[in-house]
C-alpha cells in the first residue's frame, strides 16, 4: 500500500510518496540517480519495489485462448482494488474497463457470426469524447489515470487484439506519433517556463476537476500547451476560466505562439502565420469557438520566444 511519507526534495517536495509513485517517469529519474539511492535507502527501495499493475492485473493459468489469457481481459473490478484511488481515478477506471469490454464483446459478436478473423475488429470512435461528456472529467485526467498506474491506452489494447488475429493497426502508431509530439512540445515549453520561474511553476497541476499543463501561483497564471490552433477545446476552456476564475489564461501554441487571452495578443516568431490565419476567420464556415475569441487579436512578432516570461 502507498504511505504517507513526505518528501523533502525535487518537484515533489512537500507531497507524500504515494503522489510520487504516481509520476512514473520522475521515478525512473529517481533510480538512476546515486544520490538518491545513497541518502534516501527507504524510498529508494520503496520506489523500486512498487509495480502499479500488480493491483490491477489478476493472475492467470497460461492457456492458448487468447479470450482468456489475455492480461487486460482479466483486470480486477473497481472495488477490488487495494490502492486508495481517488473517486476521479474511479471513474476514469470504470470507463477503461467499460471499453476493455466492449472490444471483447465485438470479438465474440464476430464469433457468433462466424466471421473469418475473430480479431479484426473495428476501433471505437470518438470514446474520450464520450467519456468527457459522460463523466465530466477532462481527457488529460483519464491519461494522468492511465500513465499512473502504467495501465495501457485503448489504442495498444486495439493493437494487441489485432496482432493475434496477424493485422497491423496503424492506428496506435498515429496515437503514439501524436502523444510523442505533444510530450515534447510540453517538454520544450517546461524547460523555458522552468528557467523563468523556478520552484513558482507547477506542472501536471491538479485542481477539483481540472489538470492544469503548467501553473505559476506566483503570478495568477495557467499555461496551456497546444499542438495547433485547431486542438483547442472550448469545454475545456470554459471549465478552467470556471474552477479559477482570478487567474490568466495563456495559451502555448506549437513553439511558435504565445496567445494572451487577457491581453488579446498573440506573440509569434512566425508572425505571417498567424496575421493570415486571424484574416481567414471571417471567411471560414464554422469558426471555432477561439477563433471567434482571438479574431481581434493582436499579433505581435517576437525574436525569442523565451523573451515573453519572466515578469
Amino acid at each position: 500500500m502507498l504511505t504517507s511519507d513526505t518528501i523533502t526534495f525535487g518537484k515533489h517536495r512537500g507531497f507524500t510518496l504515494g503522489h510520487v509513485l504516481k509520476d512514473r517517469d520522475y521515478c525512473k529519474w529517481l533510480l538512476e540517480q546515486e544520490w538518491f539511492q545513497t541518502n534516501y535507502e527507504y524510498l529508494y527501495n520503496r520506489v523500486k519495489e512498487y509495480n502499479p499493475k500488480q493491483f490491477f492485473l489478476k493472475s492467470l493459468i497460461e492457456t492458448d485462448d487468447f479470450l482468456d489469457n489475455y492480461e487486460y481481459f482479466n483486470l480486477y473490478d473497481v472495488e477490488e482494488i487495494e490502492l486508495p484511488l481517488t473517486e476521479s481515478e474511479k471513474m476514469c477506471y470504470k470507463f477503461y474497463l467499460e471499453m476493455i469490454e466492449m472490444l471483447k464483446d465485438k470479438i465474440y459478436e464476430r464469433m457468433e457470426n462466424d466471421e473469418e478473423n475473430l480479431f479484426d475488429i473495428k476501433a471505437p470512435t470518438n470514446w474520450l469524447k464520450r467519456f468527457e461528456r459522460e463523466y465530466a472529467i477532462p481527457r488529460a485526467e483519464f491519461k494522468l489515470f492511465l500513465s499512473s498506474y502504467e495501465l495501457p491506452n485503448i489504442p495498444y489494447i486495439i493493437e494487441r487484439i489485432k496482432k493475434e488475429g496477424g493485422i497491423e493497426y496503424k492506428g496506435a502508431k498515429s496515437f503514439l506519433i501524436a502523444k510523442a509530439r505533444s510530450e515534447d512540445q510540453e517538454q520544450w515549453w517546461e524547460l523555458i517556463l522552468k528557467e523563468k520561474y523556478g520552484e513558482d511553476l507547477g506542472t501536471q497541476f491538479k485542481y477539483q476537476n481540472c489538470i492544469f499543463d503548467f501553473l505559476n501561483i506566483k503570478t495568477n497564471t495557467i499555461f496551456e500547451c497546444k499542438l495547433g490552433l485547431k486542438d483547442f477545446n472550448e469545454e475545456q476552456h470554459n471549465k478552467y476560466k470556471l474552477t479559477l476564475d482570478k487567474y490568466r489564461i495563456i495559451y502555448l501554441i506549437g513553439t511558435d505562439g504565445v496567445i494572451n487571452m487577457e491581453k488579446k495578443e498573440i506573440y509569434s516568431t512566425n508572425v505571417e502565420y498567424y496575421k493570415l490565419y486571424l484574416q481567414q476567420i471571417p471567411l471560414m464556415k464554422e469558426p471555432s469557438y477561439l477563433d471567434q475569441l482571438v479574431c481581434d487579436f493582436e499579433v505581435i512578432g517576437v525574436e525569442n520566444i523565451s523573451s515573453l516570461f519572466g515578469k
